[in-house]
């Protein structure tokens, strides 16, 4: 959507400085890559620099800049926080696609199914038995919705997203395409020579404000609910086993895979590729690394990484320990190899008595 750069000044509470405030914006882009049209942003002090070679028509600095930072052509737009007023920029020049609000006739909904107002639900769409789905929601091509789901007001499925039966989201949840919520957890008994099915007859819940990423798949509990927490965040081909329980505001990054019946508190990040045993709980506001494996319990705003998962100034302690012993260990190699000469030297030593 093109637009001027005054009016982006004003939807992102920016001061304007330099340049023409006519000056037609059309779309975004990098510092390094922007050019003539286009704005761009400095969100630290270290890219202050760019602003001497950028093409870019405008950019959003933070307070303090000074107006001939930039080429004369540049206008500046001065705000508290750049990243934020960058996003509001974004949201303007890239609009969200409109609801087409309207039901396909090439979907299948059975006739017990509830479709409030608003709602979009594309081609082959299907909708089973009891089925409840809010306002103003999204269901694109080719998403299968069980019996008694449940959808809040304002959710967006993107095509082939499976929800089993018997899953409730809240509102404005967001699912990317190809994840499945509410497949049967992995649960079995041996008996007899035999790996025999622990039937997984509970539910997902996930609340308000939650995305999930793309191939993501979590799991129904055995009893009671796997649950996801109010505004939590989760990547692409991420793995939550049955009865899992994530807190609120939490960040789950790719391939992080969470055992049964893990407890995880809120605003707590984990990195790609970490993986969480079963039955452990990581506490509000922890962080775990790359590729950690958590064990045991990790403690509220601890830090850990590598495996088994440690806190991670212990770690890297360690690390730098077994680096100064590695030199340690190289200087007696050293002196190994010198022995036979050393021996050779003293036998030829003649006798001081």
């Amino acid at each position: 959507m093109a637009t001027s750069v005054k009016e982006l000044a004003r939807i992102c509470g920016a001061q304007l400085l330099g340049g023409s405030p006519d000056t037609p914006i059309h779309s975004a882009a990098n510092i390094d890559e922007a050019t003539s049209g286009q704005i761009s942003f400095i969100g630290a002090a270290k890219y202050a620099a760019k602003l001497q070679t950028t093409a870019a028509s405008a950019v959003i600095v933070a307070k303090g800049t000074a107006p001939g930072a930039a080429p004369a052509k540049t206008c500046l737009l001065v705000a508290d926080d750049p990243e934020m007023a960058f996003i509001a920029c974004l949201h303007h020049l890239y609009p969200v696609k409109p609801n087409p609000g309207r039901v396909s006739a090439q979907a299948q909904i059975d006739a017990t199914a509830t479709v409030a107002a608003g709602s979009f639900v594309d081609a082959f769409v299907s909708i089973g038995a009891r089925a409840v789905i809010g306002k103003n929601c999204q269901l694109h091509a080719g998403c299968n919705i069980g019996d008694d789901v449940t959808l809040g007001d304002g959710c967006v499925l993107y095509p082939n997203v499976v929800l089993y039966h018997g899953v409730k989201l809240g509102n404005n949840v967001i699912i990317h395409a190809g994840s499945v919520i509410g497949v049967d957890g992995f649960g079995y008994r041996l008996r007899d020579g035999k790996h025999v099915n622990f039937p997984q007859v509970g539910t997902v819940v996930i609340e308000s404000d939650v995305e999930i990423g793309a191939n993501t798949c979590i799991d129904r509990a055995a009893l009671g609910e796997t649950r996801i927490g109010t505004g939590t965040k989760i990547d692409n081909q991420v793995h939550i086993a049955h009865n899992v329980r994530i807190g609120a505001h939490s960040l789950l990054c790719g391939q992080v895979g969470i055992g049964g019946s893990t407890v995880i508190g809120d605003y707590v990040t984990l990195a790609s590729q970490c993986g969480v045993a079963d039955h452990v709980k990581v506490g509000d506001q922890a962080i775990v690394y790359a590729q950690a494996g958590v064990t045991k319990e990790i403690a509220p705003k601890d830090q850990v990484m590598g495996f088994p998962a440690a806190n991670r100034r212990e770690v890297l302690h360690e690390m730098a320990a077994l680096s100064r012993l590695a030199g340690a260990q190289k200087s007696v190699d050293e002196l190994v190899k010198m022995l036979p000469a050393l021996r050779v030297a003293f036998a030829k030593k003649p006798d001081s008595k």
